[in-house]
């Protein structure tokens, strides 16, 4: 009778222990993101069932429009993450260090990506799916999106390509950064290789000297017309040659965004850069 009753209880604790174990396994971090590009990659992943909040600009996919807001990208709601009590809070670089600095004061679980590189992309993919325990899912992605990189044709005569990320001031980008690597990966040359910061100011008279073959612009309210009709800029390559593309012809998120969808935009500058050699 003891003996039986001895393995009753035995077993009690097996099957207790057992649906401990198996509860604990099946619980998914609950993440803040401050970071749209971020916030695009745990989608990618298949983690937007962990996210609980975002900042305002995390609008793709549509799924991230019905998550909590916790203030912007450069102001995020201190107070209102703390409230939610997230095991983990996801941010960028740059502007996002001063919030980063804010967070750790606060004891928070703050974690920051930071692809300068598309190379640096996949490897935050890999970062992010140990996280959420996606190992699998970032394996495939990263193969595939390597795929779809080799397949890309690099034309033959590289064009001198000017992005212009803001007009007043003048700022572009550094090939040190993440959109002047999507420029070279896409087959083009980056007229400003070096600078002081990865995303830096410039003047009108040095845009016309190094006088590129391509203009992009990747910020919005400004037309094609408008980049024509600059002062002095009318014996530019890209200005004579209508070679000036703006947000209505390219999604800037495609190019800017340290993303998944980053694939389609390096498709999308190859087959502009090709087209130049096609004339």
């Amino acid at each position: 009778m003891k003996k039986s009753i001895l393995l009753l209880l035995i077993a009690i604790i097996i099957v207790c222990c057992s649906k401990t174990e198996t509860e604990i396994t099946t619980l998914k971090p609950g993440i803040i993101i401050l970071s749209p590009e971020i916030a695009e990659i745990v989608c990618a992943l298949g983690g937007e069932k962990n996210i609980i909040a975002v900042t305002n600009e995390c609008d793709y996919p549509e799924i991230l429009k019905s998550k909590e807001k916790v203030g912007s990208f450069s102001s995020p709601n201190i107070e209102k993450i703390v409230a939610l009590h997230p095991d983990m809070i996801f941010l960028s670089g740059l502007e996002q260090e001063v919030i980063k600095s804010r967070l750790n004061k606060l004891n928070l679980p703050v974690y920051q990506f930071y692809p300068k590189s598309i190379n640096d992309l996949l490897k935050t993919f890999e970062e992010i799916g140990i996280l959420l325990g996606k190992e699998n899912s970032a394996s495939e992605f990263i193969k595939n999106f390597q795929k779809e990189l080799n397949a890309i044709s690099i034309p033959k005569i590289k064009p001198k390509v000017y992005v212009e990320i803001y007009n007043n001031p003048l700022m572009t980008v550094s090939t040190n950064s993440f959109v002047g690597d999507i420029i070279e990966k896409s087959g083009g040359k980056n007229i400003f290789q070096n600078l002081p910061r990865d995303y830096c100011r410039v003047s009108a008279e040095s845009i016309v000297e190094k006088n590129p073959d391509i203009i992009i612009v990747t910020y919005e309210g400004i037309s094609m017309l408008e980049i024509k009709e600059r002062l002095g800029w009318e014996n530019v390559s890209a200005i004579k040659n209508n070679h000036v593309y703006t947000t209505d012809d390219v999604d800037a998120n495609l190019i800017v965004r340290a993303g998944p969808r980053s694939i389609k935009g390096i498709k999308i500058l190859s087959k502009i850069f090709q087209k130049f050699n096609e004339k």
